[in-house]
Order: structure tokens, then sequence, then C-alpha cells
């Protein structure tokens, strides 16, 4: 009796935990990829930072495209400015084959990309957000992200 108590309490919990909407990237514990680690820790760096509308600067602030720049350039990898120049590079990545270090885009109208961030595994992103005011981490499920979600890119420096 205890046993099937415990496993309807574990399944029962276990639904609760699990996100729900789109079903998003698996990424494999078992392949490590050091430079797309690299670029996570880099962005992490970042947390707190203010947004800046068109800052790229590491002391006053940067903008969501700054901040990507700026963390592929600690790497040599040049990318363009703006996240509307970005998500031209690249290749096209379904969000179900998303890896560290991606570029994830999103637009406020369904297809002009208006904001970026960098993917860091396990459904979440790092990026300079407005509304926060300051470079933060979200996952790829909060509502405004998951509706307004219009790609991915995979830089081929990479």
């Amino acid at each position: 009796m205890k046993i099937q108590m415990m496993i309807i309490l574990f399944v029962t919990l276990t639904l609760l935990l699990v996100g729900h909407g789109k079903i998003r990237a698996q990424e494999s514990t078992s392949v490590r990829h050091p430079m797309r680690e690299k670029l996570a820790n880099v962005a992490r760096h970042f947390l707190g930072l203010p947004y800046r509308w068109g800052g790229i600067s590491e002391q006053r602030g940067m903008d969501c495209s700054g901040l990507v720049k700026t963390i592929f350039s600690k790497f040599n990898i040049p990318l363009p400015r703006t996240s509307r120049e970005q998500f031209n590079i690249g290749t096209d990545v379904a969000v179900e084959k998303l890896q560290t270090g991606d570029l994830v885009f999103f637009s406020t109208d369904g297809m002009t990309p208006s904001h970026v961030g960098l993917y860091i595994g396990r459904n979440l992103f790092v990026h300079a957000e407005r509304k926060a005011g300051h470079v933060i981490i979200t996952a790829l499920s909060q509502p405004w992200y998951d509706r307004h979600f219009l790609g991915a890119r995979r830089v081929a420096s990479l």
C-alpha cells in the first residue's frame, strides 16, 4: 500500500513539474561542446548589467543585440550589430535541436526580429531585456517569449 501511494505521489509531482506548451530542446548531456559552454559562461558574466538601447558598453549597458555581439567578440567571432542582421547569419535551427550558444530570436510583429538572446541550455536564454532593465536569464516557455518566438540560428564558427 505504501509503495502504491509513493508511486502515485511521484507521478503526480512529476506531472505538476513538467512544463506546458511547446516541446523544447532536449540537449544531450553526454556530448559537451567546450566553446558553447564558454559562450554561456561569458553570457552569465553579464547578468545584472543595465539595459541600454543601442548600448554596447560593458560598463554603461547594452541592448540585446549588443550583448550577443559582445559575447561572441570575446572569442574573436564577429557578428553584425542588430538583431535583424544577426538573424541572417549562420544556419537555421529547429527549436527541438537548440544547443548552448545558439541565438534565439523573437518578434513583436511575427516577421521581423526585434529581440535576440543566447541559448544556454535547459530551455533558458540570456538576454538584455528592456522591461527588466538589465541582463537576465529567461525560460523560452515564458508566455511572451513562447508566443513571439521567431526562430533560432547557429553561428557557423562554432
